[in-house]
């Protein structure tokens, strides 16, 4: 018997195109999942069972006539709340914009899973408009980590990263923008890819993203769903004028072919962070399984350009992102700031007072970044690190200043490369001393996608999956 809670999107959508599943048995199951097991998380904040009922019974009819509905049909999906999908409210994860109406249509990368044959069912839950590295906010609360509900998802896709997790979907969309998918992929136990820039188009928006930091991802709980999720997202589209063009083959397919020997650098500390010990454990482990496996794995002890002034080139960056947030809410923010949560109302407020000085050192500081992975990647295949410094922070968020001071924040290893454009991606390695998921980065040249994604699997092969205890037991 197959267990649908935990079974992949690849097998689901299998069994759906043998008929031995249909769509509407598999809805029932994943609502009442959601019902039986989100009290404990709160990672869903919008669902419509009526409209998930009926659009698997129309998949279903389509499936029996024999029709070719897609890579996902069938499959039901839930959509983080910072982007639109039609028939529910995107509430941008803050009480400023809860009661917003329903979008009337899909963004665009929600749009090509629904033409994919996906069943979008509701919403995850995000910090105020991705503003976070935990899940909360004062419009539906505090999202709780699977493994310990104690503990945070992460940030900013942890509603997505908690779902996928406890098995109460097979595939989320996420968004990354500094490690938004990463991170809570990370603390989850959990697959999260950060495409390469452009790889995934954004929009329809009415103002770029211009820092060219952020893009749209999917949350998977392995490799191959992940690539799935690739193959039918990618490509450009007019709504993103920076997209790349679609890939000349499928991602999921690259996933069979042997990978060649690669040259992989192993950097531990980027000259930023003291990764806790059970971080490097597993990235040993995992530099010795790629060894093993053929590949030319060294030790690398390069630093991050200005981390001798740890942590301010971090801070400028998150500075700069809070004004580009602040400009797409800038009417808003004008006329009913108080409808903003205070926290975020004053991290937008900050951002605003930035000078055209400090723009002028953000942007150098990104070319800097742009000129060092070039070096890096002149030397390398490949790219192995850990994730985040330190496994799952209490459930109400990090400790900041702790996290400066002991050289632990979350986003030390992810935000290089959302700076910089390449891909990477996240993959479990089991579990700490603690109990809760550890993981490691893998990040590959411009547009090699299929690189970071097999040697992904590589290591997950090795390493294996994970569930949490506690929804592993829950039917």
């Amino acid at each position: 018997m197959t267990d649908l809670s935990f079974a992949t999107a690849t097998e689901l959508t299998a069994l759906m195109r043998r008929r031995a599943l249909s769509p509407t048995e598999l809805m029932h199951h994943t609502l009442g999942r959601i019902d039986a097991a989100d009290a404990a998380l709160n990672s869903v904040v919008a669902l419509d069972a009526e409209r998930a009922l009926a659009e698997a019974s129309v998949m279903e009819r389509r499936l029996a006539r024999g029709e070719e509905a897609g890579p996902l049909a069938g499959l039901p999906i839930l959509v983080k709340d910072l982007e639109d999908a039609e028939g529910f409210p995107t509430s941008r994860g803050t009480r400023a914009y809860r009661d917003s109406p329903r979008a009337t249509h899909d963004s665009t990368h929600v749009a090509r899973l629904r033409a994919a044959g996906a069943l979008v069912i509701g919403k995850t839950n995000l910090p105020p408009i991705g503003a976070g590295v935990h899940t909360a906010n004062d419009a539906f609360g505090v999202t709780r980590n699977p493994w310990d509900p104690e503990r945070s998802p992460g940030g900013s896709s942890g509603g997505s990263a908690a779902a996928v997790a406890a098995g109460l979907v097979a595939l989320a969309t996420a968004g990354d923008g500094g490690g938004s998918t990463r991170i809570p992929a990370a603390l989850c136990g959990v697959v999260g890819l950060k495409p390469s820039r452009g790889r995934i188009p954004q929009g329809p928006s009415p103002m770029p993203c211009w820092p060219q930091h952020a893009c749209p991802t999917g949350m998977a709980r392995t490799v191959r769903d992940t690539a799935l999720h690739l193959d039918v997202t990618a490509g450009h589209h007019p709504s993103d004028p920076n997209s790349l063009p679609a890939p000349p083959g499928s991602y999921r397919a690259a996933l069979d072919d042997p990978l060649p020997p690669l040259r992989v650098g192993v950097l531990r500390t980027l000259g930023v962070s003291a990764p806790h010990p059970a971080m490097l454990r597993s990235l040993e482990r995992s530099a010795d399984i790629l060894r093993d496996q053929g590949h030319d794995v060294r030790d690398d002890e390069s630093e991050l350009p200005g981390s001798d002034t740890f942590p301010a080139p971090f801070q400028l960056r998150q500075q700069v992102l809070a004004y580009n947030r602040l400009l797409g809410v800038l009417d808003d923010f004008e006329t009913r700031r108080g409808d903003f949560e205070p926290w975020f109302a004053d991290v937008l407020a900050a951002g605003g007072t930035l000078t055209s000085r400090e723009f002028a050192a953000y942007w150098d500081h990104r070319a800097r970044l742009d000129r060092w992975t070039a070096g890096l990647f002149e030397r390398y295949d490949l790219l192995l690190m850990p994730t985040v410094p330190t496994t799952a922070w209490p459930a109400t968020g990090p400790d900041v200043a702790a996290a400066v001071r002991e050289r632990t924040l979350p986003i030390a290893y992810t935000s290089v490369f959302n700076d910089t454009g390449h891909p990477a991606i996240s993959v479990p390695t089991g579990l700490g001393p603690d109990g809760l998921p550890c993981a490691v980065q893998l990040a590959a040249p411009h547009h090699r996608d299929e690189l970071a994604l097999g040697a992904a699997q590589s290591l997950e092969a090795a390493h294996g999956t994970l569930r949490p205890p506690a929804f592993a037991a829950c039917r």
